[in-house]
């Protein structure tokens, strides 16, 4: 890691701090060997600084007034005119408090290795995004092929990885979503020998030293893998499958309007502030709001996967080249003629405030999140998709941590 320079912060009543600024990279890469010059801008109070590279790299110490209110480090690094790398913090608050923040640099528009490293080494982890980073859950061992109970956190303030408490027993794709406070819900998978589980946990991410679990139901007749849990807001979710589930904090149901739920599931809660999701599979696209089920396509959408935009619609992609974005308040479809270039069968979805980025096969597509313009195809496989606060995207390319790095907003 470089480290770049010190981000004074001058507050009210005498209090100050100050924030450690690094750079870092993925691993060998010389993408900041031929920057020249260095921009910081601070986004609250909105501020930029420059540098040029001296002997000894790059020096910066910023003074800036600690208001309190959260703001970002963009970094961009230019060789002459022309931007090679760039970068983005975390929001932080920016008041008289001492921090240390690790920016993330790379090609704009690139999928790179990201700085840490998985260990033990797996793949198919289940992934989930956090305020301050994310967490990958069990996964498949690659050598032997079986389970796995191991649990890595993600911190993007620093790109470092930390190892969670091990999960209660070995999961592989379990359905997994984030609650309030970083609280991780995890639902079946397969154990060890390969049986599917019908068991739901609850990890608690801010119990010290390294977080701590619930078991809140043991279901072997729910039993179930690889399925959604679609997040409905106050720590409630639907679990896609046979027969449908209900998680309301600590409690698990089974709901009967419907005989199963598809694995292409998205939740939201609405612009309107009612809690939604939205469903799609052979039998169309199905909405969940006001409590109750209501078909809105009857169009076959086998083979999708959903995703929920920064506007609070959400997309259902995959099975085909065109794509549909959902109203959740009205249940009006969009459809996105064309929105990939090739039909692509369960694809991995994460949209950040700025992009969507699909996953299918052997190639990457980032989409302009407002337009749903695609913008670029990188060749690279990802599975474990999750969207950081940094506007990056971390993903599994086999048993290996990689992040797409998006041009500077």
């Amino acid at each position: 890691m470089r480290v770049l320079g010190l981000l004074a912060l001058a507050a009210c009543q005498d209090q100050s701090g100050t924030i450690e600024l690094g750079l870092t990279t993925a691993p060998g890469s010389t993408v900041l060997d031929a920057v020249e010059r260095l921009r910081v801008t601070i986004t609250e109070p909105r501020d930029v600084f420059e540098t040029v590279r001296t002997e000894t790299g790059f020096h910066l110490d910023l003074d800036v007034e600690a208001t309190g209110l959260p703001g970002k480090l963009i970094v961009e690094g230019f060789a002459g005119d022309a931007l090679v790398a760039t970068g983005m913090s975390p929001p932080f608050a920016v008041s008289g408090i001492d921090a240390k923040i690790v920016v993330y640099m790379a090609a704009p528009m690139s999928i790179e290795p990201a700085p840490a490293a998985l260990s033990p080494a797996r793949e198919f982890s289940a992934a989930g995004s956090l305020t301050y980073g994310a967490i990958l859950v069990g996964g498949r061992d690659p050598t032997t092929g079986t389970a796995r109970a191991d649990v890595t956190v993600y911190n993007a303030y620093l790109h470092a990885v930390t190892a969670g408490l091990p999960l209660p027993a070995p999961r592989l794709g379990p359905a997994l979503a984030i609650g309030s406070d970083d609280a991780v819900y995890l639902f079946g998978g397969l154990d060890a020998n390969g049986n599917t589980t019908g068991t739901l946990w609850r990890f608690d991410t801010s119990i010290p030293p390294n977080g701590a679990y619930s078991l809140l139901a043991d279901e072997p007749a729910q039993a179930r893998t690889n399925e959604r849990m679609v997040p409905l807001g106050l720590d409630r979710f639907l679990i896609t499958g046979t027969p449908i589930l209900e998680v309301d904090r600590e409690m698990l149901t089974t709901r009967t309007e419907l005989p199963s739920l598809p694995q292409g599931g998205a939740g939201v809660v609405g612009p309107d502030g009612v809690p939604a999701a939205v469903f799609a599979g052979t039998t169309g696209i199905t909405r969940f709001r006001d409590n109750a089920f209501g078909l809105v396509s009857a169009d076959s959408r086998g083979d999708a996967r959903a995703v929920t935009l920064p506007d609070r619609t959400i997309l259902v992609a995959g099975g085909s080249t065109d794509a549909v974005r959902v109203d959740v308040v009205t249940g009006a479809l969009t459809a996105v003629p064309g929105f990939l270039p090739i039909t692509c069968p369960d694809p991995e979805l994460a949209a950040t405030t700025r992009h969507v980025v699909v996953s299918c096969g052997t190639e990457v597509f980032i989409h302009d999140a407002a337009s749903l313009q695609l913008l670029a195809t990188l060749p690279s496989a990802g599975t474990s998709l999750a969207a950081l606060p940094t506007d990056q995207v971390l993903m599994l390319r086999g048993s290996e941590l990689a992040l797409f790095t998006p041009p500077p907003p």
